[in-house]
C-alpha cells in the first residue's frame, strides 16, 4: 500500500494527538492520586454553616447545628477527613432537631466540613383547647413548635382534638389518601384547606384564621371585612371559593364589607348570609 506525503502527515498529527492526550489522563490520574492520598491525611480545621431561608425561618442557627452533633459526642474539628461518615453526620442532623427539613454534608480542600442546612417551612398552626399547638409544613409533615421563633401562619383552633403526640411522625399528604371521615379526624382535610389557601395570593391575604365550630364545621376569619365565613367542609372547595371570590366582587364591593355577620357557602351552588343587626 501506498501513502501519499499528505497521509503520512496526517496519521504523525494523529499519533502526536494521542500521544498528548495519553500523557494529560496519566498525568491527571497521578494528581488526583497524590491529592486524594494527602487529603485522606487531612484533619478538619474548621465546620462551616450555611442555613438557607434564614431570611424569612429562623427557627435554625449555626450553633443548633453544632449541638445536634456534640448531642452525639462528635466533635469534628481535629478528626481526620477520611474518618467522617458524612450520610451519617446528615442523618444525625435531621433526627436531632425537628426544625430541619435536609442536611447536606460534605469535604472541602482546605479541610473545612461544609454543612447545609434546609430549614421545614411550617403553613399551618393547630391549637387544641387543652392548650396543645404544633406545626404542619408545606410538606404535610407535623412539626413542634420553635422556643426561638413564631412563624406567621394561618391558625387553626376551636372545636379540634387532635394532640401533637397522636400525630408524631405522621404525613398529612399520605393521611389524605387513607383519611377514615367516619373518626373525624380534620388534619388531613385542614392540610388541603390551608394548601389551597396558600396557593392563591389573594385568599392567602385575606384568610388569616380557620376555626372548628360546634358542629364540627370549618370558619374562616378574613382579614378584611368584620364578617365569618362558613365553608362547612371541603368537598367542593374550589368551587366554594369561586362563589365566594364572585360575591365579594358583586356583592360586599357594593353593599359594604361589615354588612352581614356570615357567609355561609354550605350549601351547594348558593350563598346564604346573614345580616348585622
Amino acid at each position: 500500500m501506498t501513502y501519499s506525503l499528505a497521509d503520512i502527515k496526517n496519521m504523525k498529527e494523529k499519533l502526536k494527538s494521542a500521544i498528548i492526550w495519553t500523557l494529560l489522563i496519566g498525568y491527571t490520574v497521578a494528581v488526583l492520586w497524590i491529592v486524594g492520598d494527602e487529603t485522606d491525611k487531612v484533619r478538619v480545621s474548621a465546620v462551616s454553616v450555611r442555613i438557607s431561608d434564614n431570611s424569612s425561618n429562623k427557627f435554625i442557627t449555626e450553633s443548633d447545628v453544632t449541638q445536634a452533633l456534640e448531642k452525639e459526642n462528635i466533635k469534628l474539628v481535629g478528626m481526620l477527613m477520611d474518618s467522617i461518615n458524612i450520610h451519617y453526620l446528615e442523618d444525625i442532623l435531621t433526627h436531632n432537631n425537628k426544625s430541619i427539613n435536609r442536611a447536606e454534608v460534605y469535604r472541602t480542600m482546605n479541610g473545612e466540613i461544609g454543612v447545609n442546612v434546609e430549614q421545614r417551612r411550617p403553613i399551618m398552626r393547630i391549637i387544641n383547647p387543652n392548650g396543645d399547638s404544633y406545626y404542619i409544613d408545606a410538606n404535610g409533615q407535623v412539626m413542634p413548635l420553635s422556643k426561638k421563633y413564631t412563624a406567621h401562619v394561618i391558625v387553626v383552633n376551636g372545636n379540634l382534638n387532635e394532640p401533637y403526640m397522636d400525630h408524631v411522625g405522621e404525613n398529612m399528604l399520605r393521611q389524605q389518601l387513607k383519611a377514615d371521615k367516619s373518626t373525624g379526624e380534620l388534619l388531613p382535610d385542614l392540610f388541603k384547606l390551608v394548601y389551597f389557601i396558600n396557593s392563591n395570593r389573594f385568599w392567602k391575604a385575606q384568610i388569616e384564621q380557620i376555626y372548628i365550630n360546634s358542629k364540627g364545621d370549618i370558619e374562616l376569619v378574613p382579614r378584611v371585612g368584620n364578617h365569618t365565613i362558613i365553608l362547612g367542609t371541603v368537598d367542593n372547595m374550589r368551587e366554594k371559593f369561586e362563589n365566594l371570590e364572585a360575591f365579594y366582587e358583586q356583592g360586599l364591593s357594593r353593599y359594604g364589607w361589615n354588612k352581614y355577620k356570615t357567609i355561609n357557602l354550605k350549601f351547594k351552588n348558593q350563598i346564604v348570609c346573614t345580616k348585622r343587626t
